[in-house]
């Protein structure tokens, strides 16, 4: 997984955080009794490593890659650490959707 594969991921997470809004008016509406801080995260978290982990392994199977054990974990290496730099703007995402 190269350069091009982190500026995909990294544009999906972009994907992810615009939907905070969303996660934040479904919340509100339904009125959930949660910690919605906790839950937003969650739901956030959910999608990004659904969205990239589809991206990568059809990028895999297109490309005709073997699956293995080192290749997977290469791939959630790689989904945790856009995840955990762009931790920061997801939670400021968060509360400012929680206080508009």
């Amino acid at each position: 997984m190269g350069i091009e594969d982190k500026k995909e991921i990294e544009t999906l997470m972009n994907i992810v955080i615009n939907q905070i809004p969303s996660y934040t008016n479904m919340i509100n509406s339904e009125h959930w009794d949660v910690n919605l801080d906790d839950c937003i995260l969650g739901m956030v978290y959910h999608s990004f490593v659904v969205k990239s982990t589809d991206y990568l392994n059809n990028k895999r199977i297109d490309n005709k890659q073997e699956t293995n054990a080192e290749s997977t974990f290469e791939m959630m290496n790689l989904i945790s650490e856009v995840f955990n730099d762009r931790l920061a703007d997801i939670k400021q995402e968060i509360i400012s959707s929680l206080n508009s």
